[in-house]
């Protein structure tokens, strides 16, 4: 898979996971503090430096990892994201 596709996949599975908690979601893994929404749009994501950039600029397998990390420790609330992404 190439990293376009990857970095596209990741971003939406993240928009839907934030949208999913109410524009919220703490995260605490791979730098990342939260992810998260102010106008029910633009995902921005903190990190642990304070600095707050969007996910197209977050590092790629970091950002996967956060996913997949935050995927396993909520896998019943992922499950019914997915569901309502198909």
């Amino acid at each position: 898979m190439n990293k376009q596709f990857r970095r596209e996949q990741a971003i939406q599975t993240l928009n839907a996971i934030v949208m999913a908690m109410e524009g919220d979601v703490p995260m605490g893994y791979h730098g990342f503090i939260k992810a998260y929404s102010n106008d029910g749009y633009n995902v921005t994501m903190l990190l642990e430096d304070g600095k707050e950039i969007p996910p197209e600029q977050a590092n790629l397998e970091a950002l996967e990892s956060a996913i997949y990390q935050w995927r396993d420790e909520h896998m019943q609330f992922f499950q019914k994201i997915l569901s309502a992404m198909m």
